[in-house]
């Protein structure tokens, strides 16, 4: 989870996702000048296959302030909408004792952020804790790379024109771009997504399942053998290594913001599948 300390004077708190449809999206948090005499953290969590919770705690890890951010793709995939929704009766049953048993302060309405195009952003006011220097708000920034570009904010792992081979069939691919990141992961219709780390993430139910070489990488999960190859090499400062995975098969996208509107009719992406690269697993996982 995206976790930093409100005590960082002018902090500025950022988490990004990079698709393989050229999608990049980057959710920043400012905290104003907090003095110290309160601790904020932030955490965000994944409510949907296109929407995240954004949450803020205080120093007894109770929750101060939450709202969900949905984000879609225009129709012709040149803008990137994100709105900021109340959370309601399901962030409540998810999180029953979020706010010590109270109603957790959120939105009041549902706030539509201008349509942004590629390099552009957008912010919302979210609250004010008086005396103390919070004055939070969020901003968001979207990306869209042609296609073919690669994208992401860099880290070990890196995807390239993937192909995906089940039981030595091909299953998936190519992917239409390179994404990378410190995470990474692909989603395939009908077996569900599979995530991607160089080392065991903390509280996450990963496995050392398999390994790179170069630009290629093998796991075993569920008794299934997996075969990947790119265009490039898949860690960006080794020739091989281990690799953790993790496998949920109802992990399942909603929106259309994951979809590579460009591609044609009958290449693969059109069907749902997608590379992804992030700083965060929340991006994907609750």
């Amino acid at each position: 989870m995206l976790i930093a300390g409100a005590s960082l004077c002018m902090a500025q708190l950022s988490s990004t996702v990079a698709l393989s449809n050229g999608v990049e999206v980057q959710v920043t948090a400012n905290l104003g000048q907090p003095t110290g005499a309160e601790t904020l953290t932030v955490e965000m969590a994944r409510a949907s296959g296109n929407s995240f919770y954004r949450i803020f705690k205080d120093q007894n890890n109770l929750d101060v302030f939450a709202y969900e951010l949905s984000i879609g793709l225009s129709p012709d995939g040149k803008e990137l909408h994100f709105v900021g929704k109340p959370v309601e009766t399901e962030f409540a049953a998810r999180y029953p004792n979020a706010d010590a048993g109270k109603p957790v302060p959120t939105l009041s309405s549902d706030h539509e952020f201008v349509p942004l195009e590629s390099g552009q952003d957008d912010q919302i006011g979210l609250f004010e804790i008086p005396g103390v220097g919070l004055r939070v708000s969020d901003s968001v920034k979207a990306t869209l790379h042609a296609a073919g570009e690669g994208a992401g904010s860099g880290g070990p792992l890196r995807f390239a024109d993937l192909k995906v081979s089940i039981n030595g069939t091909p299953a998936a691919g190519p992917a239409r771009a390179s994404v990378s990141g410190r995470y990474a992961m692909f989603y395939i219709p009908g077996q569900g997504g599979y995530f991607f780390a160089t080392e065991a993430p903390s509280g996450r139910n990963f496995t050392k399942a398999g390994s790179i070489d170069h630009n290629r990488m093998q796991f075993n999960v569920d008794n299934v053998s997996y075969d990947c190859s790119g265009g490039e090499s898949v860690l960006d400062n080794a020739e091989g290594g281990e690799i953790w995975v993790f496998h949920d098969p109802s992990y399942q996208p909603t929106g259309n913001w994951t979809e590579d509107i460009s591609a044609p009719a009958n290449h693969p992406a059109k069907a749902g599948f997608f590379t992804a690269a992030s700083d965060s697993l929340s991006w994907w996982l609750p």
